[in-house]
């Protein structure tokens, strides 16, 4: 992968998704309802793949308004991925966002925590 940062832009029913390679950041942000879920996550797992053997030190940062059942299940799948770097000594720091009055998108992230052993940190906002 030649490019350092990747920005896919927000649309209506997708979230914007950073890819940093270079300060090792990874930021989706916003709605996720797409039509087509994998589509929207495949830069994903491609860029996490990629990152793999060099990365160090990752900070995710989650911050979504809604989450449907296929962006949920593909959002799972990245973290199986961000598990495994974790597991093999990788430092992965996750940071999920929600809104202070939205304790859906909370629980969300709580849901995810409980079942991928990486330590989450929440942030209210």
């Amino acid at each position: 992968m030649s490019e350092k940062i990747i920005t896919i832009a927000e649309t209506e029913d997708s979230p914007e998704i950073i890819l940093d390679a270079e300060n090792f950041l990874l930021k989706i942000s916003g709605a996720s309802f797409p039509e087509d879920a994998y589509e929207t996550y495949q830069p994903v797992m491609m860029w996490l793949k990629a990152i793999k053997d060099s990365v160090v030190k990752l900070t995710c940062e989650f911050d979504f308004t809604i989450l449907s059942s296929a962006s949920n299940k593909l959002l799972f799948e990245v973290l199986l991925k961000l598990e495994d770097l974790y597991q093999t000594g990788k430092d992965v720091a996750i940071f999920w966002y929600h809104d202070d009055f939205d304790e859906d998108m909370e629980e969300e992230g709580e849901s995810f925590a409980q079942t991928v052993n990486i330590p989450f940190k929440f942030i209210a906002k």
